[in-house]
């Protein structure tokens, strides 16, 4: 180990001085600190270390690099976007400036639109995002602007290039997109989504009205007469979908302070998909026919359901699927269930598929009924179940499902196997048996399970849960007309399960029975 004043480091053509650290000594090697203040050159300089107590001839020296600070540089801006008629407060990123950057450093900001007209730019703050860097290579500041409405001249929007300036000139610089404000402009709509009909006698409970928040329609510059020349010009919501786009007329139009709100329902849909949406106003005097951009409004397929939601890893468990939404409902032969692991999606089986139905109604309903046998699979667990169509040229997924796979219950010991026609047993009461059912689920009391003897139904007298099943301690019946001879001992569970994977809590699930007998 060494004490400070025995270690000397140089730093490039400095002299030797003591270090102002020791971090850690051993018998293999020393961290030392060095505090050295000078500016470099890029290229290389050398780091020279040695003992005082063995004599600089022991110096020992290191070559590293030293690279050229990056110059500032824009990270983001937010907003990069906005009409020409108003103005915008933008924050911009910037990363690579001294750490100790601040707002007085900043002498002017400017921008220069697409048509080349140059703006003033008001530099409102500067906010050090990393307090706790110390250098140019990870300082990052946020520099807030407001940027003024654009004049005339420049109203046709484009691209524009903003800059901010130090002493020394331009120190940095970031785009931002002003969007025409003459055009008829979209602001946003909701909601975004509505659920395709999955019943054709309801079909009038998926519509929603959808609320499109305009400004410049139909024209700009109508502040005050926006409503009024937009029912005058029989505006239309047009929805689209392939080569056959649908008009439907908006159910009202307000306006406030020159923004429109047009509140139109959306056509009830049978299957799944986007469809572009778009505001038109027919010609009216000078005024040509105006359409917003579109943008997208999706249908979406309610959740497909499943029945039952599980099965027993022996395999045959009959499944019920029915999805919703489907645009072509393709036939048995071309349909393909996979069974894979839900962790790594390997495919590990496939399901049987028995029948594939279509239950379209009235044109309205685009519904798929799939009949499946379960195959065996070697362990319990959720998997994830794909079906794919596989008889076009390029398979594709139409949808997929979860499945609990369990193992079977089994009566894994009987106390007493039987007993008196009358019903008298061996056991301490005299009337009653006992059993273990191993991979039973828990129940909260007696009433969650169901005892039969034959057809004779018998009530539990106690029980007790461990992990994997359960201890039944059962009364038995007399035999049915007193007859002797075999009977099964069948116990059921009747108890609520919990939601499956996947599942929403208050909704109904089908569960294959869980049943053991002896």
């Amino acid at each position: 180990p060494f004490v400070l004043a025995d270690v000397m480091v140089k730093v490039g053509g400095g002299e030797y001085l003591p270090v102002s650290k020791i971090t850690s000594s051993d018998r293999d090697s020393t961290t030392v600190n060095v505090e050295a203040s000078m500016a470099l050159p890029a290229g290389t300089i050398d780091i020279s270390a040695y003992s005082a107590s063995r004599g600089i001839a022991t110096a020992g020296v290191k070559t590293i690099d030293v690279v050229p600070a990056p110059a500032p540089s824009v990270v983001g801006a937010y907003p990069s976007d906005g009409s020409t008629d108003l103005a915008h407060t933008i924050a911009v990123t910037v990363q690579y400036v001294p750490p100790a950057f601040k707002l007085s450093d900043l002498t002017s900001a400017q921008l220069v639109a697409s048509q080349k007209g140059k703006y003033p730019v008001e530099i409102l703050s500067v906010e050090n995002k990393n307090t706790k860097c110390k250098h140019t290579y990870c300082s990052l500041f946020e520099v807030k602007v407001r940027a003024p409405a654009l004049n005339t001249t420049d109203n046709g929007g484009g691209a524009a290039r903003f800059s901010a300036h130090n002493a020394a000139g331009a120190m940095f610089s970031w785009n931002f997109t002003y969007v025409a404000s003459g055009k008829p402009e979209v602001l946003g709509f909701s909601p975004k989504w509505q659920k395709v009909v999955a019943d054709a006698a309801e079909a009038a409970a998926t519509e929603q009205t959808v609320t499109i928040f305009l400004r410049n329609f139909p024209r700009a510059g109508c502040t005050g007469t926006c409503k009024a020349e937009a029912e005058r010009r029989s505006t239309r919501v047009r929805f689209t979908r392939g080569a056959t786009p649908v008009d439907v007329t908006p159910s009202s139009i307000t306006e406030t302070a020159g923004m429109l709100s047009i509140h139109v329902v959306a056509p009830a849909r049978g299957v799944s998909g986007d469809e572009t949406l778009t505001v038109r106003a027919v010609a009216d005097g000078d005024n040509a026919l105006v359409e917003t951009g579109g943008f997208a409004f999706a249908y979406v397929a309610p959740p497909r359901s499943v029945s039952p939601v599980d099965g027993s890893v022996a395999g045959g468990t009959l499944v019920t699927v029915k999805a919703y939404g489907i645009d072509a409902i393709p036939a048995q032969s071309d349909v393909l269930v996979s069974i894979n692991d839900g962790t790594t999606e390997t495919v590990l089986s496939s399901a049987n598929v028995l029948a594939v139905t279509d239950n379209t109604q009235a044109g309205l309903v685009a519904e798929m009924t799939l009949s499946l046998s379960m195959p065996a699979v070697a362990s319990a667990g959720v998997f994830t179940c794909r079906v794919k169509l596989v008889g076009a040229s390029t398979e594709h997924l139409i949808t997929d499902f979860l499945f609990e796979y369990f193992i079977a219950p089994v009566v894994s010991k009987l106390e007493q196997g039987d007993a008196t026609v009358t019903g008298q047993t061996a056991a301490t009461d005299g009337a009653s048996t006992a059993l273990r059912i191993s991979n039973f689920p828990a129940i909260a009391s007696g009433a969650d399970v169901a005892v039969t003897f034959a057809s004779v139904a018998s009530p539990v007298l106690a029980y007790v849960n461990f992990k994997g099943g359960v201890w039944l301690q059962v009364r038995v019946p007399p035999a049915v007309d007193l007859a002797p001879g075999v009977v099964a001992l069948t116990v059921q569970f009747t108890g609520a399960e919990p939601v499956p994977r996947g599942g929403v809590a208050g909704d109904t699930y089908v569960r294959a029975p869980k049943v053991a007998s002896v």
